[in-house]
């Protein structure tokens, strides 16, 4: 019979036999039918070359959001002012009345910036006990008396506070057998010629440390002072620990300090009069802090009583 067994191979017709088991099986549509792998490489490929051009994470890139800038911490400022221009004027205001900045007063108001009994009697540890007026106002004139004077002279308004006579001007002092607390008010003609005349007195506060005051029969009184340092009320103020030596007399304590509202320079000193008190003069004086306090809680009620 013509053909061959299909286990021997083809048939004598020329026709293909059947393949062998063993033999591998041809992809029955040639190179299309194989997996894609290729063409997913090439696309990833493409992705991480478009990644490096882009650079999406960077603060610079197309539709990158910037990465917020930390604000930055304010500095303190310093309160000390010793070398430093004094403070603001201050903008404590009223319903009832103006701002303490700008406030113009005049003789007649003036007088509503004295301290009074009451207030000495609260605020001061050694007055608790009473205090009687002496000088009371308006019986002591500005400045320096006859034949007085201040060395060296360039610090004589650390002690009358201006160089020459106020629009206005009043002083009183309350005091007791342990403390004395005197007070004087100057009026300059507004409150930017208060606030020039303010700067000017602070700068000599800084430079003028130690002085003397000369009275009018020779009595010589030294003034030792520590820096000022700026009120931390309303009001621009500087306050300042001093110790005073009249003649041979023991070292006594004093707080000075001056408060500046409107057109108005308040000035003010306490002093404890027992020498033994200088070591502890918070005990007699109350601190710096409570006799501004004082001073400024009086300013701002005349300020709110004016029309």
């Amino acid at each position: 019979m013509p053909g061959t067994d299909p286990q021997h191979g083809p048939r004598a017709d020329g026709a293909a036999g059947a393949p062998s088991p063993d033999a591998p099986v041809a992809p029955a549509d040639g190179p299309r039918s194989r997996r894609p792998w290729g063409r997913w490489a090439l696309v990833v490929v493409l992705a991480v070359a478009v990644l490096v051009l882009v650079q999406p994470w960077r603060a610079g890139a197309p539709g990158a959001t910037p990465a917020a800038s930390p604000s930055p911490t304010p500095t303190p400022t310093p309160t000390a002012a010793g070398g430093s221009s004094p403070a603001a004027p201050g903008t404590a205001t009223s319903a009832a009345g103006p701002s303490a900045a700008d406030v113009v007063l005049d003789a007649t108001s003036l007088p509503g910036l004295l301290l009074t009994r009451a207030d000495v009697q609260a605020a001061v540890p050694a007055a608790r006990s009473g205090v009687t007026a002496g000088p009371a106002a308006g019986q002591t004139p500005w400045g320096l008396p006859a034949g007085g004077a201040v060395e060296p002279p360039t610090c004589t308004t650390a002690v009358t506070v201006v160089p020459g006579p106020p629009v206005a001007h009043d002083a009183l002092a309350w005091a007791n057998e342990d403390v004395r607390v005197e007070q004087d008010v100057v009026l300059l003609p507004d409150p930017v010629a208060a606030r020039e005349a303010f700067r000017a007195l602070v700068t000599t506060v800084d430079v003028c440390t130690e002085y003397t005051v000369v009275d009018a029969t020779g009595g010589r009184t030294r003034w030792v002072t520590q820096p000022a340092i700026e009120g931390q009320g309303l009001l621009p103020e500087i306050v300042q620990e001093v110790t005073v030596r009249t003649g041979e007399d023991e070292a006594r304590a004093r707080y000075v300090g001056h408060t500046l509202v409107g057109n108005a320079i308040v000035s003010w000193t306490a002093t404890a009069l027992d020498p033994a008190a200088r070591q502890n003069a918070a005990d007699v004086l109350g601190t710096t802090g409570e006799v501004s306090m004082m001073i400024e809680e009086r300013a701002l009620a005349a300020v709110r009583a004016l029309p």
